[in-house]
């Protein structure tokens, strides 16, 4: 099979998806690989490089896709790409599709077969591809979010690292999911005295077992966090609720008690989601605003700040699957591996993840049964 790497376009996104390692793996399986010029450049890869491992060098996004089958990214693709790629194209991304009307509308017209990192999912019930980028969007939240209080960038001029006889900044996390907990450490390393809250029980005692000293965790249905919210120096919300959803954890009502020059960092940037005043996506280039006195921070790319660790860490997780992908095609891999068709999201011009059929109330099919329909030689009986 043809791979084809992408550069990614989306403003201050320096991430890809493949690094020379696996290109050089994929050579020497037989497959062919081209990557579009600078593709690696942001996370610290050179075009040398990927040639050295067996990659051809394309000048465009354009002769990327003119030579690919299979065509991997990091981010959904914007309007402006929509028109390089080709009808039956398997198209391998984050793509967070439920949002994204115009981006679905492009995936059927073109019949792409379509599968979403964040939706490819083991039989565990884990997310492989969400995991590493959960890890370093936590972090990252907390470290880049608390620049935003120093004096030289407009803040109050107050440093989450604690000092010794004042009283320690106080961080509130919403989700003890990966993202939930990771932020958590790094503020606890901070010494802030750090409150958790979660919804689900079994995450609360598994994080209990290993959280530091000066991590509080709190069932919600147990403790309101209206309080440590109101109290808190930065808010870092990883937990999903819905965009527009009508139920917030954070409303426009608290946020009006929050502390004046406190943050609010949204891991998941749902709009209007779980904070009900996130109403807008920012980029690293201008990432916050403020309402009632509180920053908001809701960068949709977080893990891109530190893209040569982020890029990395992804093509691990990434890159097993896609050799899936790459040694049997569609509708092999989908038959063979079942986290994958768990993270097919269009096929053949089917519709096949169920939160954009729901959100943009269009027909939708389950992966399975779209693999029964659309390849039946595939399926074994």
């Amino acid at each position: 099979m043809h791979v084809g790497i992408m550069k990614e376009i989306k403003p201050q996104e320096y991430r890809v998806a493949l690094v020379p390692a696996n290109v050089a793996e994929l050579v020497r399986a037989g497959h062919a690989v081209t990557m579009q010029s600078g593709a690696g450049v942001g996370a610290g890869f050179s075009d040398e490089e990927y040639q050295k491992a067996g990659a051809s060098v394309a000048a465009s996004a354009e002769k990327v896709s003119d030579a690919a089958d299979l065509v991997v990214k990091v981010k959904e693709p914007l309007e402006e790409e929509f028109g390089i790629f080709r009808s039956g194209q398997i198209l391998f991304c984050y793509l967070h599709s439920e949002t994204r009307p115009r981006l679905v509308d492009m995936l059927l017209e073109k019949r792409l077969t379509a599968i979403a990192f964040e939706n490819v999912r083991e039989a565990d019930g884990s997310f492989p591809l969400l995991r590493p980028m959960s890890v370093i969007a936590g972090q990252q939240a907390v470290l880049q979010g608390m620049t935003f209080l120093w004096t030289h960038r407009g803040g109050v001029g107050k440093s989450l690292v604690a000092y010794p006889g004042l009283e320690a900044p106080v961080v509130v996390v919403l989700g003890a999911g990966e993202a939930g907990r990771q932020a958590a450490r790094v503020a606890a390393a901070l010494e802030c005295h750090v409150h958790v809250f979660e919804i689900q029980q079994d995450r609360i005692r598994s994080f209990a077992e290993s959280a530091p000293k000066n991590v509080y965790l709190h069932n919600v249905h147990a403790v309101d966090p209206a309080p440590y919210v109101q109290a808190a120096d930065m808010v870092v919300n990883t937990a999903t609720v819905p965009p527009h959803s009508d139920c917030h954890l954070i409303d426009r009502n608290l946020v009006r008690r929050m502390k004046k020059g406190s943050i609010i960092v949204d891991v998941t940037a749902n709009l209007c989601g779980a904070v009900e005043t996130i109403d807008r996506y920012t980029t690293h280039a201008d990432p916050v605003w403020t309402v009632d006195g509180v920053l908001h921070y809701a960068v949709t790319n977080i893990p891109a700040a530190v893209a040569h660790t982020a890029s990395r860490a992804l093509a691990l997780e990434v890159f097993p699957y896609l050799k899936v992908l790459a040694d049997h095609g569609i509708p092999g891999a989908l038959h063979l591996c079942p986290a994958l068709l768990e993270g097919l999201t269009a096929a053949l011009g089917t519709l096949t993840w169920h939160q954009a059929g729901q959100f943009q109330q269009r027909p939708w099919m389950p992966p399975a049964e779209a693999l029964r329909r659309l390849w039946p030689s595939t399926v074994t009986h």
